[in-house]
């Protein structure tokens, strides 16, 4: 119970059954889990959960003063027209574009960057609520077919259609669950290459999204045009290893299918090959064949990560991990495959974050040099530097340029030129919103044990009083190689602006930053160091003045959703606030769900006992602890959290965040009668959305308005005109 900070009432939390015959062992170890039950999303007991926490929730949130005109600034800012990078195929130019408020972009096409352009397709159409979104175009060879893959509700099932482009005619062709898949077209444009799951069995009908099973038994087909999915060609799959997935790619020349083959989510494949112009009849001919495509295995070893940027015939340039944390540029003829030739080598400090052929004879390589991005212009065959392209400190991506003062920039460069020039082809600009009003800077934070710098951006207002006085919002990740750089964001720009908030991003180990060491030094048994290191970043910004402790928010989704569940259970006197969005909490039963499985490389496997070790000392759900009982003589409580799921989050299901609010709600407020624990523990179950992915607009600026509501009412920040 206890009462709500700023709100003069008692929180009535619901009380959840507990079944403590619920016990598993663990190598000797008795862990109860009385919330199992809250793993089937359809028991009626779960919904009346679900309900329940929401209306509670909903009942602290409309307290929250800030919320609604957040939402109305958030809604303001993002009405601005937004563009993605235009991409040719065949005789046609293709672009997603949003007009500011739609729930999702649309695709268009048109004859030449300077032609009129014309919408090709609009998935806010596709439902009535922009819940339908469009996750893979492929366009084939002739520009005459556009393949496009829709999921529903935020789910990573989708659903892959079929458009004639000229007369815009949705063909009959439907190939249903597909996953995790590329689309890739040959390029006599009679079909595409995809990756798909078995269907369920004996006819089951499953809501997509919602269901549990772990994906197993993944599959690389072949797709005819005007075929029924029924008559598709199988040409890969691996029943003894269940937890593959395969993605093909046709080469740009067409004259190879690439196949890239991954266990886990760790940044290692094996690649296998197939010339297709060694089929005599063609795809068309192969369909007698009973067999799998007689793919040639290049790389046969989970020994580092293998990106093809071009090839010339034989000839293939890698972007390659191999004997390269940091990555370089190697070249193989398939005619030699035990001779590699390094053509860029690894860098003593930066990050070969990505490499693209351009201009026949060129590839551009994009470089992370301390979370900042450098772009290179090489000769594709030597690897010799041509030109280095100049920009400001940002992000860099196949949409656009962008940074946290920067909405974002499409740049044209013509690499024909003896000096290429970087021209502003568009521009998105913000109304209302003055890039020179704030700051950004760059901060290196001693590690805990003083050894390892992290890198840590701060964005504010221009000449803020380091007193203290700030509210201040942190944001980590921390995992699976993933880089976490500067990019613009409508809603933190309006914490900074009407609330006087700084907001951070700590670069700590276990992402990509700094390479393959930089992320094997926060996984597995390492782990901790990532907790470690947010820790250590938020204890820089009290000690440096930015904010203090009652004043700090910390926010993470995903495996940040665990680095924020972790430290409020490894630190809870340290924030005011925690925002965890679609987090991993229970590290003993994530592979049983979905994907979870493909998690193993990161973290480790509760089946295995030492890795358990590494697991049960900081697993969300298991190391919830009273504050007040640990260090009777320092009396604090848990930060006010709450935890965000969604009901279609197939990658992370919502049994993470249910099971955990279920045990925060027990252990700190309801098992005790008057418990010390006054800030309130609340959960946001969104409906019809996913892992994030593919919500629509109106879906993200609540949940901002929610969230930074409630961290402005937490943390006691008021408005500023």
């Amino acid at each position: 119970m206890g009462s709500l900070t700023g709100i003069d009432e008692s929180l009535q939390y619901p009380v959840a059954r507990r079944d403590e015959s619920i016990v598993d062992d663990y190598h000797g170890f008795k862990i109860p889990d009385p919330y199992r039950w809250l793993e089937d999303p359809d028991a009626e007991e779960v919904k009346d959960f679900v309900q329940k926490q929401a209306e509670l929730t909903d009942s602290v949130l409309n307290k929250c003063d800030v919320r609604d005109r957040l939402r109305e600034k958030i809604t303001k800012l993002f009405d601005s027209p937004q563009y993605d990078a235009p991409f040719k195929q065949g005789n046609k130019y293709f672009y997603f574009h949003n007009t500011g408020l739609q729930p999702q972009s649309v695709l268009y096409v048109q004859d030449s960057l300077d032609a009129e352009a014309k919408v090709l397709l609009d998935p806010n159409t596709l439902s009535e609520d922009g819940t339908v979104a469009i996750t893979t175009v492929s366009v084939s060879e002739d520009a005459k077919y556009l393949a496009y893959a829709l999921s529903n509700s935020g789910s990573d099932w989708v659903t892959i259609k079929l458009m004639r482009i000229e007369d815009h005619i949705v063909e009959a062709d439907t190939l249903s669950w597909a996953k995790f898949t590329s689309i890739t077209w040959t390029h006599d444009s009679k079909g595409f290459f995809y990756s798909r799951y078995p269907a369920p069995k004996d006819g089951k009908e499953v809501d997509a999204g919602i269901e549990t099973d772990s994906n197993l038994y993944h599959e690389l087909y072949y797709h005819f045009l005007g075929t029924e999915q029924s008559e598709d060609i199988l040409c890969w799959k691996d029943p003894e290893h269940p937890k593959y997935t395969f993605s093909g790619h046709v080469t740009e020349d067409g004259q190879y299918l690439v196949m890239y083959i991954r266990e886990n989510f760790d940044q290692v494949n094996k690649v296998y090959y197939y010339d297709l112009s060694a089929l005599p009849e063609g795809l068309e001919g192969f369909r007698k064949s009973n067999g799998l495509l007689p793919f040639v295995k290049l790389i046969d070893r989970f020994d580092a990560q293998y990106e093809v940027v071009a090839n010339d015939d034989s000839v293939f340039t890698f972007r390659t991990s191999k004997d390269a944390p940091k990555y370089k540029i190697v070249r193989v003829d398939l005619r030699e495959p035990n001779n590699w030739s390094e053509v860029v080598p690894e860098a003593e400090r930066d990050v070969l974050e990505s490499a693209s052929a351009a201009n026949f004879n060129q590839m551009i390589l994009s470089y992370l040099s301390d979370v900042k991005y450098v772009l290179q212009i090489r000769d594709l065959k030597t690897g010799s530097l041509l030109h280095q392209l100049p920009i400001e400190i940002g992000s860099v991506n196949a949409k656009s340029f962008t940074s946290f003062l920067t909405p974002g920039i499409i740049y044209q460069c013509n690499l024909k030129t003896e000096t290429p020039e970087m021209k502003i082809f568009r521009e998105t600009s913000v109304p209302g919103f003055d890039r020179s009003e704030f700051h950004v800077h760059q901060v290196f934070v001693p590690s805990k044990d003083g050894s390892t710098k992290i890198p840590m951006f701060i964005v504010a207002k221009k000449n803020i009083k380091l007193d203290g006085s700030h509210p201040c919002l942190l944001y980590g990740y921390g995992g699976f190689n993933a880089s976490i750089t500067p990019s613009f964001s409508v809603s933190r720009t309006v914490l900074m602006r009407h609330l006087g908030a700084v907001f951070c991003i700590a670069n700590i180990r276990g992402g990509g930053e700094y390479g393959e060491e930089w992320h094997k030094d926060g996984a597995l048994a390492k782990k901790q160091n990532c907790f470690d290191d947010f820790i250590s970043a938020s204890e820089y910004l009290i000690s440096a003045g930015y904010t203090q402790s009652r004043k700090l928010c910390i926010e993470g989704e995903s495996n940040g959703g665990l680095l924020i569940g972790a430290c409020i259970n490894q630190r809870p006197d340290l924030f005011g606030c925690a925002l965890a969005h679609v987090g991993v909490m229970d590290m003993l039963r994530l592979h049983k769900f979905t994907i979870g499985h493909a998690g193993f490389s990161e973290y480790g496997c509760p089946e295995k006992k030492e890795e358990f070790d590494w697991l049960i000392k900081y697993s969300p759900l298991h190391n919830v602890r009273r504050p007040w009982e640990q260090d009777p003589d320092k009396p604090s409580q848990y930060p006010s959290t709450l935890l965000l799921t969604a009901d279609h989050d197939d990658r992370v299901v919502p049994l993470h965040s249910l099971k955990l609010l279920a045990t925060m709600q027990y252990v700190l407020c309801t098992s005790l009668e008057n418990s010390p624990q006054t800030n309130p523990i609340l959960g946001r179950i969104e409906c019809k959305a996913g892992h994030g992915a593919g919500r629509p607009t109106q879906k993200m600026i609540d949940e901002a308005a929610d969230c930074y509501g409630f961290m402005a009412k937490m943390l006691g920040a008021s408005w500023i005109e």
